[in-house]
């Protein structure tokens, strides 16, 4: 038997055991999920939910009303764009004459000598909050339920020693074949797999969908200024906080992604940009290959010379990688009318593997329309802007005016 022989076998038996256990990983959370939020302390700590903007897009109001309606009550929104120029600017404006009782802000610049320009809006929103005990760093793309912030509070509430409570997401497609072909990278990859590892190693890293973190634990570790020339912010204030003796603790809330892409070319560089950060801050993440069965069995089935067994193998694979998905993507993410997509999965487990292998040379990426190099300690250096992008904004400032 060759050599690589050997290895289509291990990976087709390691990637059945990694799809077996992010199930029941994932079925386990559903359950705790189902627990109400434990009750508030007497006097609920005051939260600042930070939200950096950067363009206009279809869902950016119906997400940021879901923040503007959450069940709290001591609670200040701060938005934050680069300059006027910037659509998104409109958004908040507009809110505020909606809820006229919520405690609104909108700030306009960035905090200089940034190169993470997203970090830059945030330093400048966490500074106006000077009474916050909680701040929320949360992405413009996330929406979120009624009962988000009583979880989170609670649970960050709920131990001296929790400083970052984060959240898993999962993404709802706008309705276009690649929006909801990329939800299922969210659904069926990144989702189950954050359910793993949280039931198996104690949590060193948040997740850019939500950060809550303590204004104690933000001041040890010298606040949001530590991350201003880091990509992966979310993470390494996580990894910073753990450092110093704070626990990072996943959520029993889901919050939610909206995607809205019609191009292969935008979901192909996302995931790229994913793929490499997630490789540079974790060089580990390289053996995530072998969670691929489905590209093993393949491979396994093409050196077998289409034989029965093989064909056998690859079939029963497929069947659970697309039975396991349609169950975690209906009763897990709750988020049944997607499950009917679960047939794509294999196809874009292919394309997982592709993005993998691209992800391994070069260390470039494309973000907020600028095209972005990282250090190997995960600073920023901006290379440039990309064309396309320079147009699209400009096409939506003059589609918004």
């Amino acid at each position: 038997m060759s050599l690589f022989r050997l290895l289509c076998d291990a990976g087709t038996i390691i990637g059945v055991g990694y799809y077996l256990a992010s199930f029941i990983a994932a079925l386990r959370f559903a359950k705790r999920a189902r627990n109400p939020p434990a009750a508030l302390p007497k006097i609920a700590p005051r939260v600042a939910i930070l939200k950096p903007l950067h363009g206009l897009d279809q869902s950016l109001a119906a997400n940021l009303m879901s923040f503007l309606e959450v069940a709290y009550p001591r609670l200040d929104c701060l938005f934050a764009v680069s300059s006027y120029d910037d659509p998104a600017a409109e958004v908040p404006a507009a809110l505020r004459a909606r809820y006229q009782f919520a405690n609104i802000t909108l700030l306009v610049g960035e905090e200089p000598d940034c190169a993470n320009r997203k970090i830059a809006k945030v330093i400048k929103m966490a500074d106006r909050a000077e009474k916050a005990d909680i701040f929320v760093v949360s992405d413009a793309d996330i929406s979120v339920d009624r009962d988000y912030l009583l979880r989170i509070v609670s649970e960050i509430e709920s131990d001296d020693q929790v400083g970052i409570v984060t959240c898993a997401y999962r993404a709802r497609p706008t309705g276009s074949f690649m929006s909801r072909l990329e939800a299922l990278f969210v659904n069926t990859d990144f989702a189950p797999q954050v359910l793993l590892s949280s039931a198996i190693e104690p949590m060193r890293h948040a997740l850019g969908a939500t950060v809550a973190i303590k204004r104690a634990a933000l001041e040890s570790i010298g606040g949001f200024r530590v991350v201003k020339d880091l990509l992966a912010d979310d993470f390494y204030l996580g990894r910073f906080a753990s450092q110093q003796g704070w626990r990072v603790k996943l959520s029993d809330s889901l919050v939610t992604l909206t995607f809205e892409e019609t191009r292969f070319s935008s979901v192909w560089r996302r995931q790229l940009r994913w793929a490499r950060t997630v490789r540079w801050v974790r060089p580990v993440s390289i053996a995530t290959i072998f969670c691929h069965a489905t590209f093993w069995a393949l491979l396994l089935m093409l050196i077998s010379g289409f034989s029965p067994a093989s064909i056998g193998v690859l079939v029963g694979v497929v069947a659970l990688r697309i039975g396991t998905s349609g169950v975690i993507i209906s009763r897990v993410l709750k988020l049944p009318g997607l499950a009917r997509d679960a047939w794509m999965v294999p196809v874009k487990d292919l394309l997982v593997v592709a993005i993998w292998l691209v992800s391994l040379v070069g260390n470039e990426v494309v973000w907020g329309g600028e095209h972005f190099r990282s250090g190997r300690d995960g600073t920023l250096r901006a290379v440039r802007r990309s064309r396309t992008s320079r147009a699209t904004a400009e096409s939506s400032h003059r589609a918004a005016s």
